[in-house]
């Protein structure tokens, strides 16, 4: 499972790669879970940053939930946080750069583990409804199975009593 650790190492690789010229962007593509049945891949720049992009996006929160022995999903989507005017006498103790430059890292080391968690989440919902499939197929062709040796054994006693009755009349 990944976590913040591993997070935080591909990030620090991330920006260490932009912030010495090695790439222009980065973008990242990924596996968006969208429910239990369906993910869709997609792409995200995540350098260079786009402020309209942070500040344009709505969130979203999965919880799983069960019903009758059936799991499931709930996807809530959150709006899109408005943006706040800073008064014109606030002071910062900190240069408003150093302040972002300090954020923004926290913030990729964010989106990149969501990525991570989104991708494993999609992986496994995926695992789950294969082995779901396998069950229901097994489940059938045992049910096949089972009707084709019934027939198969109603066939030779209805055979056996056909030779029974046979040999009855042939001694008539």
């Amino acid at each position: 499972n990944p976590d913040s650790k591993q997070a935080l190492s591909i990030s620090e690789e991330i920006i260490n790669s932009f912030l010495s010229g090695e790439t222009d962007a980065v973008e990242l593509m990924y596996t968006k879970f969208v429910s239990l049945i369906a993910s869709t891949p997609s792409v995200r720049t995540l350098v260079p940053f786009s402020a309209s992009e942070i500040s344009q996006q709505g969130d979203e929160v999965f919880q799983l939930t069960s019903s009758d022995g059936d799991f499931g999903v709930e996807r809530k989507e959150l709006e899109v946080a408005e943006p706040q005017d800073f008064p014109n006498d606030m002071i910062f103790e900190q240069d408003p750069l150093q302040i972002v430059n300090s954020i923004l890292p926290l913030y990729l080391n964010g989106q990149i583990l969501r990525t991570l968690q989104e991708s494993v989440a999609s992986e496994l919902a995926a695992r789950m409804q294969s082995m779901q499939s396998a069950s229901d197929n097994a489940g059938a062709l045992a049910k096949r199975l089972s009707q084709e040796y019934n027939r198969a054994r109603q066939a030779a006693v209805t055979q056996e009593i056909l030779e029974i009755v046979s040999g009855a009349q042939a001694l008539e």
